[in-house]
């Protein structure tokens, strides 16, 4: 089984070769927005070392960024993802790679008896093959699962033992706050107070109001 496709680019009159395996393309979405620790040349530096084996020291600083551009547009968010993404840019993100990879682990490993740990899967699965094999999870998985228990609307017409259920599915498979002031999202904050009485709600509420979360 073929599980990466050899990949060319041509830049500047050079052709470059490309590998953009999963756990590569992963590991980029960590470093190249981490500006805090992290200057532009050394995020550029560190994904061109990743994704192409031919030294890129000769490349200017504007070039680096103008290759890594189009690897990023040709491999891993091509005009189809992009198509997707409009298509879905209004609703919940169901899920995070990072966030969500001991899970999309235990799901390959039970659907198609793929071992995300071996070495010589996750240097060869490409991040194309990854996806198709991500989009292919049925709802047996425990992924799909979760996923499903972050999208479901709760409605009234539930009866309150499902929406409890599901009320504390929301909170306990929440994906991290991308809040940088700390704060709970509405969801967050109603599924934590589902299971107390009136009481016990108000007492919440004062806390999280204290502490900052609401």
């Amino acid at each position: 089984m073929n599980l990466l496709t050899p990949s060319k680019i041509n830049y500047k009159n050079r052709t470059y070769h490309v590998s953009t395996s999963f756990l590569l393309v992963i590991e980029y979405f960590k470093y190249i927005n981490d500006s805090d620790h992290l200057s532009v040349e050394e995020r550029l530096n560190l994904a061109l070392f990743s994704f192409v084996k031919e030294s890129t020291k000769d490349l200017k600083l504007q070039e680096k960024a103008e290759l890594v551009d189009k690897i990023y547009n040709s491999f891993i968010f091509t005009k189809k993802d992009q198509k997707r993404a409009d298509l879905m840019k209004h609703q919940k993100k169901s899920f995070d790679y990072d966030q969500d990879m001991d899970l999309i682990y235990s799901a390959f490993l039970q659907q198609y008896n793929i071992d995300l740990s071996d070495p010589d899967i996750f240097q060869k699965l490409s991040w194309k093959k990854f996806n198709a094999l991500l989009d292919g999870l049925t709802d047996e998985t425990f992924f799909r699962k979760v996923t499903s228990y972050r999208q479901v609307k709760i409605t009234d017409d539930m009866n309150d033992d499902t929406k409890q259920f599901l009320n504390q599915m929301k909170l306990l498979y929440a994906l991290d706050s991308t809040s940088k002031d700390g704060k709970l999202s509405k969801e967050e904050l109603a599924a934590i107070l589902a299971p107390l009485d009136m009481k016990h709600k108000m007492l919440k509420k004062r806390e999280l109001r204290n502490a900052g979360k609401i």
